[in-house]
């Protein structure tokens, strides 16, 4: 061997190992976790209760940064533009890892099947049709007799293509009635206008719905997961009247696909193992989302089954990029 093919090999050796050591020690300083919505938010409150526990485990730092923007995609963006050594990871959403790759197509920064790497999923929450008291329907099935004798009603939404959007939107190609979406910048404006009669109809996230329906402000008709939601058992599912009607909104940590693979096994590990404290799941039914806990290959089928169930929806709707 030559003196400069064993000086390569040497630098190649070294560089191996160091980068192995590096990876061993991971993690040696504070991890930034991304979190594609603003602060108080579900999203926002379910990173803050794994990042307490990952830093608490790991001895380091797991730092919140809220990314706000495009329906959750921005942030998302940006982990997947950052240096994949496990430094940077985020907390996703269905709108940013389903909904909008179906919506924006190729004006995304990101494809979700080639720039994610699934972690774990940590829950998955469903919405609830609410309509205000002056509504004469007590049912779902009253509620499309009623939407079609009087058409055109507007309903409130977050925006296009936002769960709430593909709820009312499923209603119509469902039931055959007719309804107009009003976007509203922020879930609690549309819930005051909603209460003060303003509009009539909203198919909201559970948690921000439910909070309504028990203060006697709004009259719940259905949830859109496909059984009965455990926080609310009475109500029952539009599955009862439409079969394949599910909008759920959920919530899951994913890493730059390239981060090295020790590292991805290492954090699903930790991520996996937070999901079956007790206290954990004791602060998740407080926030009444329910448990996933998938992880790894299972996690990225389920997102991949989101996308797909979304495209005849979105496709027939005609829904476009904001």
């Amino acid at each position: 061997m030559s003196k400069t093919i064993g000086l390569a090999v040497l630098a190649a050796t070294v560089v191996l190992t160091q980068s192995a050591m590096a990876q061993t020690k991971w993690p040696d300083r504070p991890v930034t976790v991304i979190v594609p919505f603003g602060a108080g938010g579900n999203t926002d409150v379910l990173a803050r209760i794994y990042a307490e526990r990952l830093g608490a485990r790991l001895g380091q730092q797991f730092v919140i940064e809220n990314r706000a923007g495009a329906g959750g995609t921005t942030g998302l963006a940006a982990m997947v533009k950052a240096t994949p050594d496990g430094y940077t990871i985020a907390v996703g959403t269905g709108s940013g890892i389903a909904t909008n790759p179906v919506i924006m197509k190729d004006k995304l920064a990101y494809n979700p099947e080639k720039d994610f790497a699934y972690l774990h999923l940590i829950a998955t929450q469903p919405n609830m049709l609410v309509v205000h008291p002056s509504v004469p329907a007590k049912t779902l099935p009253e509620f499309v007799t009623w939407l079609k004798a009087n058409p055109d009603q507007a309903y409130a939404t977050s925006g296009s293509g936002s769960s709430q959007h593909l709820c009312g939107e499923m209603l119509i190609q469902s039931a055959g009635v007719k309804m107009n979406p009003v976007a509203y910048r922020a879930s609690n404006q549309q819930m005051q206008d909603l209460i003060a009669g303003q509009i009539k109809i909203a198919c909201d996230n559970f948690s921000t719905a439910n909070e309504q329906v028990k203060a006697n402000n709004v009259r719940a008709l259905a949830i859109t997961s496909t059984r009965r939601y455990p926080f609310a058992p009475d109500v029952p599912t539009f599955t009862e009247s439409y079969k394949g009607f599910e909008v759920l909104a959920w919530f899951g940590w994913i890493a730059p696909v390239s981060v090295p693979k020790d590292i991805l096994d290492k954090l699903t590990a930790q991520l996996d193992a937070i999901g079956k404290e007790a206290d954990v799941r004791k602060r998740l039914e407080a926030l009444t989302v329910e448990f996933s806990g998938l992880s790894g290959a299972a996690f990225a089928e389920f997102a991949r089954k989101e996308r797909e169930a979304l495209v005849p929806i979105v496709e027939k709707a005609g829904i476009k990029a904001p």
